[in-house]
């Protein structure tokens, strides 16, 4: 009996101290499942694995008894273990399963005290251009990524990037600490009102600002000597340059009907084709396309042409990237695009994957034409120093950052296809996807292009780009601009949407020139009667110094307070108007949320077509979106009736959603200049 008691003190304790072990080594194994994984085991399985857990363990450990105690006195002991094998490796195992179901309860509670969580990371904010945000993002997640990898788990950093607007913009808000300002200088002697200058699609203040070309960081550090200034103060912000990110060479992106005996340079007169750039105003694309022209006509003796040459632009200025002008060019077969290899390559992976902000057709059948003397765009890294000081970490995870896109802009890897940066150049020229592309058109640039990087000159195109500004400006026309301003109660659906509004009315009237004329309505009058299918003339038409005082108070004191939305009848009422008035190339400009509310039928869009058939009055459509009737797969321009108003050549919508409307307004601005 002694010897028994013995044995099973012996087999008790071999159970027991199994069991252990097996709770032990199993909670490590699920707990670093569940670190690796990023999932507990109940996110997983759900609630049942618990319960299941506990059955489980409550179980295995009734039949451990059992088995420890055959021969015991207690009945029920005796009925369990006849259904148990008789040998060791019965002990075995369900010491095996009660120790996995007690890891599984007890892992997830116990791996959190014992594992060091990891801090949050540093956050990295970069500013950068529409075309560049989506190409940066890719780069930056596989820079948080690498971290996370030396970092044995843990993500040390975090890299916002977002499109910050035009150098104008960034400019203005480098010198104001990253604050919109204060107020706005109204136009005649009038009061100050809050400023809705600034588009709010900014974010917060950068680290970096990645523009698309060096000749926008020389427009904030002007050259000296012939040299980029690599350090330059504004207002109480450093700026450091650190170098090109990517190169990529403008090209002349033209359809099938092109003549293929044309080289890139002075835009030849075809009446059987047209001409489209980006915006020159606010894109280094635009810009620099004009400083070539600008350039070939110069060195070959015709400078006094360069305003004539800039005139066949005008009119076309709305896109305020690339990618934005090819959306546009969708719908249209024989206009040649200025733009950028890049944004061909990226035109044409898109074709079976629509952007948001083109949810029509983007161009794709256009080819690149390439010349020796095109300009590239560069995308430097600047780093940006605010007056603070800054910690140790945020210092190191800059370093980190600055040596990854410094590395990358050399890493031919990262310009394959699949690459990051595919459709891209290296800083040396090399760029596997950009070349597979040219060469398809028979272009063979792969060696030449390294010799066309190696001359490219930023400070030289500076001065051209300069030249152009100035043709640009010889060649503008007075515009003549009515304003509608949609005040009915839909605009109030969301708060942004009314912002918006303001925005681009007051982006309008800020960009006005002496010359220019400008007039403001408000829709509708009223709830009721005529005025529920009229508008309010707020101003008059005018020349810009003639305006009244305290004109951009009164765009702030416009509210949502009416409720018919007299669209289509002021529309034509606007046309009819400017009709009236005789103003060669006037714009009606209607911001509205597109969404119609009016008792009545209103006027039929057959009988609004007649009218737009029979003027030269364009009309452009700042769509503030649908608010609560937008859907989210929806544009601002998709909303109510602007669709079919957008159907008649005489009618184009500009998406002002989603904090666009500082670019829309001024887009329509510069098409008004160009009196077509």
């Amino acid at each position: 009996m002694t010897q028994t008691d013995r044995r099973g003190k012996t087999k008790k304790s071999t159970s027991f101290i199994g069991f252990l072990a097996v709770t032990v080594l199993s909670s490590l194994f699920i707990a670093l499942w569940q670190e690796f994984l990023g999932q507990t085991l109940g996110a997983l399985l759900g609630d049942l694995l618990w319960v299941g857990a506990f059955l489980l363990l409550l179980g295995s450990l009734v039949l451990l008894l059992a088995h420890a105690q055959r021969g015991g006195p207690h009945e029920l002991l005796r009925l369990l273990v006849k259904v148990l094998p008789d040998t060791p490796a019965t002990g075995y195992v369900l010491t095996a399963i009660a120790g996995i179901s007690a890891a599984t309860l007890i892992a997830p509670l116990v791996w959190p005290a014992l594992s060091p969580s990891c801090p949050l990371p540093v956050q990295l904010i970069v500013a950068t251009t529409a075309d560049s945000e989506t190409v940066l993002r890719r780069a930056a997640d596989d820079h948080e990524t690498a971290r996370r990898e030396e970092n044995g788990g843990c993500r040390p950093v975090d890299v916002l990037v977002y499109a910050a607007g035009t150098t104008e913009t960034v400019r203005t808000m480098l010198g104001n600490g990253w604050e919109l300002p204060a107020n706005t200088v109204e136009l005649g002697a009038g009061p100050s009102g809050r400023s809705y200058l600034i588009d709010r699609s900014l974010g917060a203040r950068p680290h970096y600002w990645i523009p698309e070309s060096t000749i926008e960081y020389l427009e904030l550090a002007p050259p000296e000597d012939g040299r980029i200034d690599r350090s330059q103060e504004l207002g109480d912000t450093g700026l450091d340059y650190l170098g090109p990110t990517r190169m990529t060479p403008l090209v002349w992106a033209v359809p099938a009907t092109f003549p293929p005996d044309v080289e890139p340079g002075i835009l030849p007169d075809d009446p059987e084709l047209d001409w489209a750039r980006p915006g020159l105003q606010w894109t280094s694309v635009g810009r620099l396309h004009g400083a070539h022209q600008v350039r070939v006509l110069t060195e070959s003796g015709r400078e006094a042409e360069t305003a004539q040459a800039e005139d066949r632009f005008l009119g076309e200025e709305g896109a305020d990237s690339s990618a934005a002008l090819l959306c546009r060019l969708g719908r249209w077969t024989d206009t040649v695009a200025l733009v950028s290899e890049a944004a061909v390559y990226r035109a044409r992976e898109a074709e079976d994957d629509a952007s948001p902000e083109c949810p029509g057709e983007t161009r794709t059948g256009l080819a690149p034409r390439y010349a020796p003397d095109l300009p590239f765009l560069d995308h430097p890294l600047v780093r940006v120093l605010w007056s603070a000081e800054e910690p140790s970490d945020l210092t190191a995870e800059r370093r980190a950052f600055e040596r990854f896109l410094l590395d990358l802009a050399e890493d031919e890897d990262a310009y394959a296809p699949g690459g990051v940066y595919a459709g891209y150049r290296s800083v040396t020229g090399r760029g596997e996807a950009a070349d597979d592309m040219a060469d398809e058109h028979g272009a063979g640039l792969r060696e030449r292009v390294f010799g066309w990087v190696a001359r490219f000159d930023p400070v030289e195109w500076h001065e051209w780009a300069q030249r152009a500004d100035r043709a640009y400006q010889e060649a503008s026309e007075p515009a003549t601009i009515l304003l509608a301003f949609d005040r009915s109660t839909s605009m109030a659906s969301v708060p942004q949407q009314f912002d918006a509004a303001r925005t681009a009315a007051t982006t309008i009237i800020g960009r006005l020139r002496a010359q220019d004329r400008f007039g403001l309505w408000s829709y509708p009058a009223g709830d009721t009667g005529a005025d529920a299918t009229a508008a309010t003339t707020l101003v008059a038409l005018t020349h810009r110094d003639d305006l009244p005082e305290g004109l951009l108070a009164t765009v702030e004191g416009l509210a949502p307070v009416h409720r018919p939305t007299p669209l289509r009848e002021v529309v034509r009422a606007g046309v009819l108007a400017l009709e009236e008035d005789a103003a060669p190339g006037a714009v009606l400009v209607v911001v509205t949320d597109g969404v119609r509310v009016q008792d009545d039928a209103g006027l039929g869009q057959e009988e609004l077509d007649r009218v737009l058939d029979d003027t030269d009055v364009r009309v452009r459509i700042i769509a503030v979106g649908g608010g609560a009737r937008q859907a989210a797969d929806q544009t601002a321009c998709d909303v109510g009736l602007l669709p079919r108003l957008a159907e008649h050549p005489r009618v184009e919508c500009r998406d002002a959603d989603r904090g666009r409307a500082d670019g829309s307004a001024r887009g329509v601005v510069e098409e008004a200049r160009g009196g077509r």
